[in-house]
């Protein structure tokens, strides 16, 4: 079936966009592919997907999940981005939170590939809360210093982390709706 092999085809770029930040964030450095991610072009392919191949059903359901998700991966790109170019501090809270945005988005790329979405979805929730509370305990960790440019500049890069757990969270829940159509 033809919309079959189109879905596939956005399920393969969307697994390499996901790569590609994975890659970024792991070597703290923007990577070609991170560069050639086109959100604007993957929603040109699901909008053309759903307006010539009138998909149905389940395949309507994935479409809309990978339409629904490029706002969050585009969250996660530009989080990266300011991330990698931010990140020279040294702070156990700062790695805790930055290990803690990679095991999300490695889990996310991973339960794309292997279509175990509902198992990953558990815990990039759990990841997400872990990174809430990371947040919230560095808050309290910084709010002794006395250097505001220092505290801002934690508190930008923290945050940008704590953005990859829970938008990874939302693509998650996007694609467990692709696959279960289970209410959003």
């Amino acid at each position: 079936m033809i919309i079959e092999k189109k879905l596939q085809n956005l399920k393969e770029i969307f697994y390499s966009y996901i790569s590609a930040i994975e890659e970024s964030l792991q070597k703290k450095e923007l990577t070609d592919e991170f560069f050639l991610i086109d959100l604007k072009e993957f929603d040109n392919e699901v909008i053309k997907t759903l307006a010539l191949y009138h998909p149905q059903g389940e395949f309507l359901r994935e479409a809309v999940a990978y339409l629904k998700t490029t706002s969050f991966l585009a969250k996660i790109k530009k989080s990266v981005k300011a991330f990698i170019k931010k990140y020279d501090i040294k702070n156990a809270k700062i790695d805790a939170l930055y290990q803690n945005a990679l095991s999300s988005i490695t889990t996310l790329k991973l339960a794309i590939k292997s279509e175990n979405i509902e198992d990953a979805y558990s815990t990039i929730i759990s990841y997400e809360k872990i990174a809430d509370e990371l947040y919230k305990e560095l808050v309290l960790e910084i709010k002794k210093s006395e250097n505001i440019e220092e505290i801002l500049k934690i508190l930008n890069i923290a945050k940008k982390l704590e953005r990859i757990s829970d938008s990874a969270k939302t693509i998650a829940k996007y694609m467990l709706f692709a696959q279960e159509g289970m209410d959003l």
